[in-house]
């Protein structure tokens, strides 16, 4: 059997009631999804099935924890998530996305495979900004990222500390600093 079936779920056998679903998405997992977003981790998934006679309302609650870059040092970070949505599958004619929480599929085969949605939860779970806490950056890339701060000196500052010559600045800065120049004048 293909990895991939172990997330279809036959909706059209399934008696009435609730089923209960548990799934552990490791690092293969999302390798086979092919989704920038997240490449690695290790989520737990608790699957809940509620099927009546009009339709089939699904709750998935995510745990664990998925790698995603630093924005700051660009080096893998470990990011801790948690979340619980609700996707409702009805059955129809054709497969159709509704909005974000509604899916009509086709009432033969009556399937449905959950691994795209839970692998979009699992990615609006991430937080928009993800850093590593303060220190835990790549060294080497905060050290190059520093390169190319400019520190403005405020008054108080000593005369011994103005006698130093200022570092050279990268001339493709240049452009920049012109633009911030003129704009501060206006």
């Amino acid at each position: 059997m293909d990895k991939k079936e172990t997330y279809v779920i036959q909706l059209k056998d399934l008696p009435l009631g609730v089923q209960e679903y548990n799934f552990q998405l490791e690092d293969s997992f999302f390798e086979r999804i092919e989704a920038p977003e997240v490449q690695k981790g290790s989520v737990a998934v608790n699957v809940s099935l509620k099927k009546s006679s009009q339709s089939c309302e699904f709750t998935f609650k995510t745990d664990g924890y998925v790698y995603v870059p630093c924005d700051r040092c660009l080096e893998d970070m470990k990011q801790e998530i948690e979340s619980e949505d609700q996707l409702v599958v009805k059955f129809g004619d054709s497969f159709e996305e509704v909005d974000d929480k509604l899916v009509v599929i086709p009432e033969y085969p009556g399937e449905i495979d959950l691994s795209w949605y839970m692998y979009e939860f699992i990615a609006l779970a991430i937080p928009i900004q993800h850093v590593h806490p303060e220190g835990e950056c790549s060294e080497e890339m905060m050290s190059r990222l520093n390169n190319y701060l400019i520190v403005e000196r405020s008054e108080d500052d000593s005369e011994d500390d103005q006698d130093e010559s200022p570092k050279e600045i990268d001339p493709r800065w240049e452009g920049l600093r012109k633009l911030m120049d003129k704009e501060e004048t206006k």
